[in-house]
């Protein structure tokens, strides 16, 4: 009988303990969450804790980011996020990340910001946030000689056209009335492979990557027409990160007034993109 009584007043304890509000025990995954919520926000203070910023590229955009003979990762961008990792007083870890992944996994926390020559639309500025750096427009890259007389966006109605999976390129080819096929690929380097086979007869890419090609192989490829659809690019950051997005607009500003994005830019394109 008493062991009965005990019983029943250790459970009656317990219901007037969750009746006044004592704290239960926190499953792991909501305590996992629960962190997760506590550290939004906080990217910065983590970056300068362990002195290192991972920066998603797409490493098949040349000559933005992309890899040389070393296989090393080389380009535009890639110099200026070391510069801009310079000024943040952090080293700079790349992450290569195909494109058409690479805002989930910025969203997923798998690295600290993108930068990788993304173009700032509407669209993607209700997912993230941007610091731009830098206007591209879109330009039209051919066979050398350009065979089919190909000038506007508009010639290539009829024709087989190669974009990158995911890209602005990608957007401004969809709105061209009457193209035959269009191949999208995960990288720009089977978009030109494919365009020197003929597998497609025209290409809608990024200015300076057009151009790059071209200047790489003249006699296998050649640009036409004038660039259309220019737009700014910039830094991607969570939204969340607004104490990140200002430390890292800070460091792109000090670069164009010191006059290390215009060195940057001069070797790379062979002018000073900043004065556009």
């Amino acid at each position: 009988m008493k062991k009965a009584l005990r019983i029943l007043l250790i459970i009656g304890v317990a219901l007037m303990a969750t009746a006044c509000g004592a704290k239960p025990d926190i499953p792991e995954a909501a305590d996992k969450a629960s962190q997760k919520d506590a550290s939004n926000g906080n990217t910065l203070e983590e970056i300068k804790k362990k002195g290192e910023i991972t920066i998603a590229v797409d490493d098949t955009f040349p000559p933005m980011n992309y890899r040389n003979d070393k296989n090393e990762l080389v380009g535009f961008d890639v110099d200026l996020a070391k510069a801009v990792s310079e000024e943040l007083g952090v080293k700079v870890n790349f992450i290569p990340t195909a494109w058409d992944g690479i805002l989930p996994g910025l969203d997923a926390k798998r690295y600290d910001i993108i930068m990788s020559s993304m173009g700032i639309t509407d669209e993607r500025k209700q997912k993230v946030d941007f610091v731009e750096y830098l206007r591209l427009g879109q330009i039209l890259a051919v066979q050398s000689g350009n065979p089919l007389k190909i000038q506007t966006k508009e010639d290539l109605s009829g024709k087989i056209v190669g974009v990158q999976m995911g890209s602005t390129s990608e957007s401004a080819a969809k709105e061209i009335a009457g193209v035959k096929e269009l191949k999208s690929y995960n990288g720009y380097t089977d978009v030109f492979n494919d365009l020197a086979l003929g597998r497609v007869e025209g290409v809608i890419v990024a200015e300076a990557v057009g151009r790059y090609y071209k200047t790489l192989k003249p006699e296998v490829f050649d640009v036409t027409g004038d660039p259309f659809l220019k737009m700014p690019v910039g830094i991607a950051v969570r939204k969340e990160d607004d104490s990140l997005e200002k430390a890292l607009n800070d460091a792109v500003q000090k670069l164009q007034e010191n006059g290390t994005f215009s060195e940057i830019s001069n070797k790379w394109f062979g002018e000073d993109v900043t004065k556009q």
